[in-house]
This record gives C-alpha cells, sequence and structure tokens, in this order.
C-alpha cells in the first residue's frame, strides 16, 4: 500500500524572521507539507523596533495575505489539493487577526506566546474561534478550560541547528543577549553586575549569531519579564553554556529543570552578583551543569518535541500534552546522575570518659602552638590521646611520648578527614573530641563542650564556633566566633579546629567523615549535613578557654603534598567543592540545605521582643535579614519586628522584599502567628 500523504498544515503567522513560529515552521516541515499564510513584517518597523542588525531577510508568505485576511475567499480561490488538514495560527506581531475562520473544513488550532503580558484578555477571546488552544505560559491555561476552551500547556523550546553549542572559545564571563526595552528590572539588575565588579557583555543579536555569543560565554544572564517561562531558558541550555536565571514560580521552569543541576537560579536580585561570581570561580562545577542542561534540552525541550506532542493532540492520540513532570522523565531519561562524573574521589587510592584525636602533619610553623605544646596542655586535662601521625618524622620524634595514649603513623599525609576517621577506629571513649595541633587548649573549654555533649537535645556534635551555611553559594550566613555567644546555639556546622562527637553514631551509627575530601576543606559542613540527616543536632557552646589562629597550617605551605600527590590549597579547594555539592545535590535533599538561620532569627527575635531589649532585636533582625536577603523568612521577621517597636516606614521594605520572593505570602497570617508566639512567650 502507498504510504498516506502527509498532513497538509496552513501555518499562519506573521512573516517576521525570529518569531516562534518560524521555528515551528522549520520541525513542522520534517514531517507534514506545510503552506505558510499571512502577511510580511513592515519593514518601516525595523527601525522603530531597533533590530536592523536582525541580519535576517524579510519574506513573504507562501499564500501573501494582509493583517485580517478573509479565510472565506482564501478557501474558495485554492485547489481542493492545496486546501489544509489543519489551520495552526501562531501567536506572531502586529495583530494578525483572519476573519471568517469558520469556513475552514479541518480543525481548527492556535497557539499563544505572550499571554503573560498584556495579551490574556484578547487571547481569551480569539481563542474561542479554535478546535484546540495552545499556550506556553502553563499559569494561564485553566482560565482557557474555564471558559470552555479546549486548551493545552505547550512550552516554548530551542531549534538545535540554530540555537546548537558552536566550538568556539570563552571570551565574555557574563553575556545578555536581548532588550531591556520592556523590562526594566534587567536594566537594574545588569546594573548590580556591574556595581559588583562582575563582567558581563550585552548585544542585541539573534539566530546563529546569538547561539555564538551564547557558546562564546562561560555564564548567560536571564531575567523574566512576568514570571514566564521565556525562549532564552531553552535556547541558551541548548549552547551548552551555563544559564543563570530568575525563578518564575507557576511556569513549570521549578519541574522542568533542577537548580544546581542544569541550571543555576538566583533566588532574589541581590542574590544575583554573587551567584555569578560563585560560577565564573568554579569552572568544573559550572561546566557540569552547563552540559547536563544542554542534555536535558535535547531530550524533551526541541520544537520537534513540541509539534509532535501538539499534533498528537490534534490526532486525538493523547488527551493532552506532556506534563511538566513527563517533560522531566523524558528530558532525563537515559541522562547519569547529575554530577555521576564527581561523585567519588578523584584520586583512587587505596577507663576515660573522653578520647582526644589529633592529626599531626609538623610542628605547625605559621603559629606559636604545636603537637609539642598541645600535649603539654593535655597533661591537666583527663582522656585518651590519640594521635595521627602524617608524617614519619614528627612520628619518629614524638613517638614515646608519656602523654600519648596510642598513635598510628602514616607514611605519607593522608589528609584530614582519613586521619579523623583512623582516630575515630582507634577511640574507646563515649566521647571523642577532634582537635587541630595548631590549637592552646583549656580544660573549661572541654568542660563546656563535654556538658553540651551530654545535656544539649539530641546533640552529635559541639564545638566552640560554628555557622549557618548557604549551601548554595558556598558560604556561611552568619557565623558564630569566639566569645560572639552567651548561649548554645544549634548550628548547621561545627567548626573544624575543635569538636566534640558521641562516638555512638559514627560506624554502626551512620556518621563517617568523607574521605573524598582529601586533604582538606568542606569535612565540616558534610559533617552537619549528615547529622542533619540522621535527625540529630549540631550545636556552638560558648567558651573563651582555647586559642587558635586560622589557617596556621596551610597558610605556611603553598602547595600540599598528600598521597602522592601536590596541589596548590585553592585547587584543593575547588575540586572539593565540586566533589561536596555532587554528594549533596545528586541526592536531591532540598530540605537538608535549608539553613537552620530561619529558625534561629525567629527564636531570638521573640526571646529579646520578650526581654524587651528593643536596640538589641532591631539591630539582630536587620542583621539577619542583610546576611540572607533571599530568605523570606528573615525578611518577613525584620518587617514584623520594626512595625511591633512603632517603625512603619523601615519595615515596608522588608515586607516588599519578602513579598518579591513569594508573591503568595501571607504576610498578615505569618505576624498573626508571631503575635501569637510573643504572646503565648509572656509571663
Amino acid at each position: 500500500m502507498p504510504a498516506p500523504s502527509p498532513l497538509h498544515v496552513w501555518l499562519a503567522y506573521v512573516a517576521y524572521p525570529v518569531t516562534t513560529a518560524v521555528y515551528i515552521e522549520r520541525a513542522l516541515r520534517h514531517i507534514c507539507r506545510v503552506t505558510t499564510v499571512g502577511p510580511r513584517f513592515p519593514e518601516e518597523r525595523l527601525e522603530e523596533w531597533q533590530i536592523k542588525n536582525m541580519n535576517l531577510p524579510l519574506r513573504d508568505q507562501e499564500i501573501p495575505t494582509d493583517f485580517t485576511p478573509d479565510m472565506k475567499r482564501l478557501v474558495e480561490t485554492s485547489s481542493a489539493s492545496n486546501r489544509p488538514d489543519l489551520y495552526l495560527w501562531v501567536e506572531s506581531v502586529m495583530g494578525h487577526f483572519p476573519e471568517h475562520l469558520e469556513t475552514l473544513a479541518c480543525p481548527r488550532a492556535c497557539y499563544f506566546i505572550d499571554s503573560h503580558l498584556s495579551n490574556l484578555a484578547w487571547h481569551l477571546e480569539w481563542g474561542k474561534k479554535f478546535d484546540f488552544v495552545f499556550v506556553a505560559q502553563r499559569e494561564y491555561v485553566e482560565q482557557f478550560r474555564s471558559m470552555g476552551m479546549n486548551a493545552h500547556w505547550l512550552p516554548l523550546g530551542c531549534d538545535p541547528e540554530v540555537h546548537g553549542k558552536q566550538l568556539v572559545p570563552k571570551v565574555h564571563d557574563v553575556a545578555f543577549v536581548g532588550s531591556t526595552l520592556f523590562n526594566p528590572r534587567r536594566t537594574v539588575l545588569l546594573d548590580s553586575l556591574e556595581a559588583a565588579a562582575v563582567p558581563f557583555h550585552r548585544e542585541r543579536s539573534y539566530w546563529t549569531e546569538m547561539a555564538h555569543t551564547f557558546s562564546a560565554s562561560k555564564v548567560i544572564f536571564n531575567c523574566a519579564v512576568k514570571r514566564d517561562l521565556n525562549m532564552r531558558v531553552f535556547e541558551a541550555l541548548c549552547t551548552g553554556s551555563l544559564l543563570l536565571t530568575d525563578m518564575t514560580p507557576g511556569s513549570g521552569q521549578a519541574e522542568l529543570f533542577r537548580d544546581g543541576e542544569d541550571l543555576a537560579l538566583y533566588r532574589c536580585d541581590e542574590e544575583l552578583p554573587d551567584m555569578a561570581r560563585f560560577y565564573l570561580e568554579n569552572d568544573d562545577l559550572r561546566e557540569q551543569i552547563a552540559a547536563r542542561g544542554r542534555q536535558v534540552v535535547l531530550n524533551a525541550h526541541t520544537y520537534h518535541h513540541r509539534v509532535a506532542d501538539m499534533l498528537a493532540v490534534i490526532r486525538g492520540e493523547k488527551s493532552t500534552t506532556c506534563s511538566a513532570e513527563e517533560l522531566r522523565a523524558h528530558s532525563t531519561k537515559g541522562l547519569d546522575a547529575p554530577f555521576n562524573d564527581y561523585a567519588t574521589p578523584r584520586i583512587h587510592i587505596s577507663g576515660n570518659e573522653r578520647s582526644f584525636v589529633i592529626p599531626v602533619l609538623d610542628y605547625s610553623p605559621a603559629s606559636e602552638f604545636n603537637i609539642a605544646t598541645l600535649l603539654r596542655d593535655l597533661e591537666n586535662i583527663p582522656g585518651d590521646v590519640l594521635v595521627v601521625f602524617n608524617d614519619e618524622t614528627v612520628a619518629a620524634e614524638l613517638k614515646g611520648h608519656p602523654r600519648i595514649t596510642r598513635s598510628a603513623v602514616m607514611t605519607e599525609n593522608i589528609g584530614v578527614a582519613r586521619a579523623w576517621n583512623v582516630g575515630m577506629e582507634m577511640a574507646a571513649t563515649p566521647q571523642v573530641f577532634i582537635l587541630n595541633a595548631d590549637l592552646h587548649l583549656e580544660p573549661q573549654a572541654v568542660e563546656a563542650m563535654a556538658r553540651g555533649l551530654s545535656m544539649l537535645d539530641n546533640a552529635a556534635c559541639v564545638g566552640p564556633q560554628g555557622s549557618f551555611v548557604n549551601f548554595r553559594l558556598g558560604k556561611d550566613f552568619l557565623y558564630f566566633g569566639k566569645g560572639d555567644f552567651d548561649i548554645p546555639i544549634e548550628v548547621d556546622a561545627v567548626s573544624g579546629f575543635l569538636f566534640a562527637v558521641k562516638r555512638e553514631h559514627f560506624g554502626p551509627g551512620g556518621l563517617r567523615f568523607e574521605n573524598a575530601y582529601t586533604p582538606c576543606y568542606f569535612e565540616e559542613w558534610d559533617l552537619g549535613l549528615q547529622i542533619k540527616q540522621a535527625g540529630l543536632k549540631s550545636y556552638v557552646v560558648p567558651t573563651t578557654a582555647y586559642t587558635h589562629h586560622w589557617s596556621g597550617s596551610i597558610a605556611a605551605r603553598r602547595e600540599i603534598v598528600f598521597m602522592g600527590r601536590s596541589e596548590s590549597p585553592q585547587e584543593i579547594l575547588r575540586r572539593n567543592r565540586l566533589l561536596f555539592l555532587a554528594k549533596w545535590r545528586r541526592e536531591r535533599v532540598d530540605l537538608l540545605l535549608e539553613s537552620y538561620i530561619g529558625d534561629y532569627g525567629r527564636k531570638l527575635a521573640l526571646e529579646l521582643l520578650r526581654a524587651g531589649r528593643k536596640e538589641q532585636v532591631e539591630e539582630a533582625v536587620q542583621q539577619l535579614a542583610a546576611a540572607a536577603p533571599c530568605r523570606t523568612d528573615l525578611q518577613c521577621l525584620a518587617g514584623f519586628v520594626l512595625g511591633h517597636l512603632g517603625r512603619s516606614i523601615e519595615a515596608l521594605p522588608y515586607i516588599k522584599q519578602a513579598l518579591r520572593l513569594d508573591k503568595s505570602l501571607d504576610v498578615d497570617g505569618f505576624i498573626r502567628e508571631l503575635m501569637a508566639e510573643l504572646e503565648q512567650g509572656h509571663p
């Protein structure tokens, strides 16, 4: 039997070279017979719209018309063999509204692109003329359905032949290709990059010229106009450069793409410069995410995919287009888990109440304290002393020291985490203290930590210093240093130069220092997340009975020799940052990666308000809001406190910021809840 004739589609749009319909046309022509119908874009508008550099020719459609063609006449003047099996009208430009569509003896479909702008009202009216309505912006689909239309979500996409990756050098740090004419926020954000000294390139270009710029850029900046999932998202990802974009709640973006896996998000405007710098400084991480983002869009987000989905619905082969969850499943099918290449170390290498585990590499030349002075300190503090020597020379000199209970001697430097694990294996006491060798320690500090470990709720790790961590940016929100606080505080992570743990939680208990970070960096944050994952807690406890100078050992070394390798501290930091993110992002543990800083701020503010300490609470909430400008809870908390203190004018910017972050936020409900908690705590 002869093969059936391909579907004949009349594709109606204004002949404008850079409109979405052009990509739809290119995809349709692979599987259908296509005849374009519609007007030519007016040449005089090129100057008015500032697009003379488009470098693409204007052309007529195959059936040229004016902007309000009479479809009855077009059908009557067409031969039977040239009449369509499907009429598809795609929103383009200039108000193209054919008349007498009802005379078409075939299914009629339309595709609305910009419902999020000022077009929704006429979309809802114009859509009534069609048998099938496809909508690019998911947020509005239900409005069409509520008016009886057969409406379906069909997001925008990319054309790999146009937007594909070009093998060119990365000459731009951050690039933006597009217009700021109708989106002043883009100008503000680009100005914020300039103010923060983040290099960026800006231009207006199209098609393969745009793809060239994207391919030549390390980071591509995007800013939605109005919570829309715009073309730039898909086109930028297709070029294989990292897309840095904003959050667009309700658009489907959050379901289609994962922050830190396929693209990067700035969650509030203030975060943009820091996020841009973070990815510019972490090449491996950036390129890993960018490469995965490209695979994701090629798997499920090309216009070939969109056209196939649309036609399947029109033919009755399925009831509706793919959901966001289905698209996500299609886009990741056959892909390795995120960071799979980095999820394992790149270096393949083979009767007391407490113990003190001390890794020792040298005599800490950059500090006045070292293993010899620390052993003298421990003469006045009871407990087993377990030394893990990462250098045979130092081991030979100290092996017989009377204060060392037992020791392990490594023939080479095995790094911090491995040494800690060796020490834990040697320990046989309920509490284990981990000490840097370049530390001066007094008995009062040990007693304060021991009490905290024994008495604080669910404590698994305590220390005198620690922080709330912005795990997405790899830096602290708020750090508690020596003498900065006077009560125990539950934190995200305890600093690794001095801390204590319960041995019962290690080994069979499930915790273990992560060997992947050999020789150093990120051990503490990793342990903090393990502790969260196990339902346990980390605390900083107030004590000043110790002295430690940061980077005492590392600062003295341009290169760190370990396990037969030699690397600079900066190289190790970059490598282990990637390992850390690989481990925790690929597990999809978003809740674990949320800092406890919000709970801390809420509790602190209420306690200070109850105590009538107005100046302290005002300063505290403003510092917290500044430290975490993308935390809705802390912005709202600052607004509540300032409002409660009668500072309504100062409170307003914080409330506005909270609503910018979450337009659905119930501010009144949040305030009522805080007021109730505040009143419950009063005697």
